[in-house]
């Protein structure tokens, strides 16, 4: 067995993660929607933020589904095109955590969690990939 146990496991969380920030996102921003001054120039940025929380959901479920596939097949195709996903992810859960017109407290703790999980899920695939790529190939029974 070559598949990773920890690696399966952050998945697992991240899965459940990304569902609660899908929700929390697009909540946060109803709030600050109604209740900070978005210049009217910057009010059309409100739905496009909103629009790139559920774009990343889409990313982060494809993500994380070809993750769980290559661990527990033991294939490096679907982790690599994991990794390959997680630039996007990254880039996305950045721009939450820094480059948003308003940036709460919540906004950092949500994203830095998020980035957290990616990270992690990132240098374990690698790891996996290795061990895969170093595994003798299986054995045919005669």
């Amino acid at each position: 067995m070559l598949s990773s146990l920890p690696l399966q496991i952050l998945f697992f969380f991240n899965g459940w993660y990304d569902v609660a920030f899908t929700i929390a996102m697009p909540s946060l921003y109803a709030w600050k929607g109604s209740t900070l001054p978005y210049p009217d120039e910057l009010r059309p940025m409100l739905g496009l933020e909103v629009a790139i929380v559920f774009l990343l959901a889409i990313i982060e479920y494809a993500r994380i589904f070809l993750g769980t596939k290559g661990n527990k097949t033991e294939q490096p195709g679907p982790l690599l095109m994991s990794l390959g996903l997680g630039v996007p992810s990254m880039i996305a859960y950045v721009y939450f955590l820094r480059l948003q017109i308003y940036v709460t407290r919540a906004d950092l703790v949500l994203s830095a969690i998020a980035i957290a999980f990616v990270g992690l899920e990132v240098l374990l695939s690698l790891l996996t990939i290795i061990t895969f790529a170093k595994a003798p190939p299986p054995q045919a029974d005669k």
